[in-house]
């Protein structure tokens, strides 16, 4: 298999194009909208978006469908510059899945009430979601983001892959992060926390601002 593969997306205007890492064998960038500088991504216009967000989290989840001859795949969020990628790739080590952790968050629980407060989820889908968990008997003390994630191509990760894209095509709301561990822990997994959070790590710096002026809403009445 090939090296190293780092891909993001951006539709609908959502982020800026940020620089390209170096150190990767191939840096792949989905857009719906031409740009005149590359900034070293090679950009992939196949995915026309209707639904911006809902779009990107589609294909956050199958990097085993896109990138399967790659044996580790990077995704990062376009509001993030990953500006260390050797050292996000040995932080990672050999985990089959390694990501930030939340900088206060420890439940999929806190997660889900949050995302209610704001506007994101509704609170009949977020206690439907979580008391199925809860049936599953699943538990944990964190929360992984979906922001920044390393993966490799084993079956056990793919599994994770394909119950993840399951999980938020079920269910409405913005409710990627709530989830991600359940997802993993399907499957056998544990998600290996990096260094840091998403406001401060040695890896990326994310621009919160100008994600935040162009973040688009999601539609709560539609799971797909």
């Amino acid at each position: 298999m090939k090296g190293v593969i780092v891909y993001t997306t951006i539709f609908g205007a959502s982020n800026r194009l940020p620089q390209a890492p170096a150190g990767a064998d191939r840096c792949v960038c989905f857009v719906d909208a031409p740009y005149d500088d590359a900034k070293g991504w090679e950009l992939v216009t196949e995915f026309p978006a209707t639904n911006p967000r809902r779009r990107a989290w589609d294909l956050r989840c199958v990097p085993h469908e896109l990138f399967s001859d790659y044996s580790r795949v990077v995704w990062t969020d376009a509001s993030f510059t990953v500006t260390d990628l050797p050292r996000l790739l040995r932080d990672a080590g050999t985990a089959p899945i390694a990501a930030l952790r939340h900088h206060h968050r420890r439940s999929p629980e806190q997660e889900g009430a949050t995302l209610v407060k704001v506007g994101s989820a509704n609170a009949e889908d977020i206690k439907r979601q979580l008391d199925g968990y809860r049936r599953e008997r699943f538990t944990v003390s964190c929360v992984s983001i979906s922001c920044v994630i390393v993966r490799d191509h084993s079956q056990a990760v793919q599994g994770f892959n394909q119950t993840w894209h399951a999980e938020i095509n079920t269910h409405r709301g913005d409710n990627t992060q709530v989830s991600l561990d359940y997802s993993a822990w399907k499957h056998g997994l544990a998600i290996k926390a990096l260094a840091g959070t998403r406001h401060e790590n040695p890896y990326a710096v994310h621009d919160h601002l100008d994600h935040k002026r162009r973040r688009k809403p999601y539609d709560l009445e539609r799971a797909s």
